[in-house]
């Protein structure tokens, strides 16, 4: 089964990445080099990895552009804020 969950501001977005499961993950929309991305977030123990994709035909996402290894949540706060340009669009699952 299938689950997502909408997640609306950072402070609570930071909440659910630092209970993050490592079989969970977060997909986000963003921004970079003034193109849309989609930005994956997803964690085994203590590091979380950020995987950031262009996007593809028809809103899927297309080529890697960038993977970053993090060894702490402020670490994936400052990355995913410079992502985030405006109204966060957000989803753990």
């Amino acid at each position: 089964m299938f689950y997502e969950d909408k997640v609306v501001s950072f402070p609570a977005l930071m909440m659910r990445l630092g209970v993050l499961d490592q079989d969970a993950g977060v997909r986000l929309i963003g921004e970079a080099d003034g193109k849309k991305v989609y930005a994956f977030v997803t964690r085994f123990g203590p590091k979380y990895t950020v995987m950031t994709y262009s996007f593809g035909k028809r809103g899927a996402p297309g080529r890697r552009i960038r993977t970053q290894e993090l060894g702490s949540l402020g670490e994936v706060e400052t990355a995913l804020k410079a992502l985030v340009k405006g109204r966060l669009q957000a989803w753990v699952y």
